[in-house]
């Protein structure tokens, strides 16, 4: 089988910077190994997951068609945050000739059967969901810190978008940690007795790391639990 990669990041910086790119990369390339596959060609995007114009995916496309291969992506949010464009792709890989489409977080997923697109719609309507909860979080973070009379003015709109919603996330990270954490505050746990329990529950870091006694006074800075 050959496949065709297609990565996207959303912003330049990230794009520069190889944020995300990479582990993009590692998921495909350990896709491709499971399904004794080979890489033909790497495309990368720069661009919002909402915009259907995408000069490289198109590449892509004409690429695996040709090919009669298969595009593999990291993650379906990295297609698009969009339901009906990620259906529409589908429908037209079906109809050209490409060997369609396979997404490394959904590596079960046949979108050539009725039940995988099923499936695939269900997926890309929840990557929708999440897309529009970025912006909401991101445009209540903003008026937020407007309204503790933060000066706004200094930084260009793209930089304030991206750490507001870099603060959203991290906010969302630690809430999901509270019913973990608040227990152990109330025991009078150590922070490096928290770090390890939280290890053995299987707690990580988005690289893969457990949470260090730093990161876990962190998190119960962001959640008033100091």
């Amino acid at each position: 089988m050959e496949l065709i990669a297609y990565y996207r990041v959303s912003t330049a910086r990230q794009g520069e910077s190889g944020l995300g790119l990479e582990a993009q990369r590692v998921k495909v390339q350990q896709l491709a190994a499971d399904r004794r596959a080979v890489i033909v060609a790497e495309f990368v995007e720069v661009e919002s997951g909402r915009k259907a114009d995408r000069p490289q995916l198109a590449a892509a496309l004409a690429q695996a068609r040709q090919r009669g291969a298969v595009v593999a992506v990291a993650k379906l949010d990295r297609i698009a945050r969009d339901a009906e464009l990620v259906l529409r792709l589908n429908r037209e890989a079906a109809a050209n000739g490409m060997g369609g489409f396979l997404f490394c977080d959904l590596p079960d997923v046949d979108a050539t059967t009725s039940a995988g697109r099923l499936i695939l719609s269900v997926m890309a309507s929840v990557a929708e969901f999440e897309g529009r909860r970025i912006s909401e979080r991101t445009r209540e973070a903003l008026a937020a810190a407007k309204a503790r009379g933060v000066k706004l003015g200094g930084l260009r709109p793209g930089t304030i978008r991206e750490n507001a919603a870099a603060a959203a996330k991290a906010t969302a990270a630690a809430e999901a940690l509270r019913p973990l954490l608040v227990p152990m505050v109330a025991a009078g746990y150590s922070l490096r007795r928290m770090s390890e329990a939280l290890a053995a529950a299987g707690t990580v870091t988005a690289k893969g790391s457990p949470l260090s006694a730093s990161t876990v006074r962190l998190q119960l800075q962001r959640l008033g639990l100091n």
